[in-house]
């Protein structure tokens, strides 16, 4: 990995959960955020922002998971690793969705219309909405579940917790995104470093990449 590249996926195991955070104060605090308007403008881009953010974070779980692992359960992280993107690009496009919905409809009720016609294109319900974005909880769940070392039980339980808060009501998402920045944070620094990627190159003590920290 270039330097650049360790400092955006490390930069994204905080900025996407506080935007899920942002995103769920937004939604549950603001009375506008259900309908056209800044309210619903505003949130829906942090939601963007923090789904597209997830992508870097699942590129980085998986290279701490592959690390110390041999090639069977390699393969079974980067299936994870594949099922968790294609989760990461339907949470995507239903925020685009969502922020174009926001730009047009001129209130509430042109707003579902819109929803139902965008809604009732073929494949989309699955794609977008019901089937592939669970495939972003499954995908991090298996890649949570790889990890070893010190802290990789306590961020899979609370990413197990976070996502269950989600799945329970959606009013908890701001609960769900302080339980995945709690996962995640101790993680960011499992992250490749530069160094870590030049064969017999040393990687400076405590900032290990792959595998178990001292």
């Amino acid at each position: 990995m270039t330097e650049r590249a360790v400092k955006l996926t490390r930069f994204s195991f905080v900025a996407a959960p506080v935007l899920l955070v942002v995103y769920g104060s937004i939604r549950l605090l603001a009375p506008a955020s259900k309908e056209p308007g800044a309210a619903w403008i505003i949130g829906h881009l942090a939601f963007l922002g923090g789904a597209l953010l997830l992508a870097p974070v699942c590129g980085g779980l998986r290279r701490a998971a592959v690390g110390s692992a041999g090639a069977a359960r390699r393969r079974v992280v980067r299936t994870a690793w594949a099922v968790a993107l294609a989760g990461v690009a339907a949470a995507s496009a239903q925020a685009i969705i969502d922020i174009y919905v926001g730009f047009r409809a001129a209130d509430k009720p042109e707003m579902s219309d819109i929803f139902d016609r965008v809604q009732s294109l073929p494949g989309v319900l699955p794609l977008v909405y019901t089937v592939v974005p669970l495939f972003l909880y499954i995908g991090m769940i298996a890649l949570l579940a790889a990890l070893k070392g010190p802290g990789a039980a306590r961020s899979l339980v609370l990413f197990v917790l976070g996502t269950l808060a989600i799945a329970v009501n959606l009013d908890l998402l701001p609960i769900g995104g302080l339980c995945y920045l709690l996962a995640f944070i101790p993680l960011r620094h499992r992250v490749a470093t530069p160094q870590a990627a030049v064969p017999g190159r040393p990687v400076p003590a405590g900032d290990g990449a792959v595998g178990p920290r001292a």
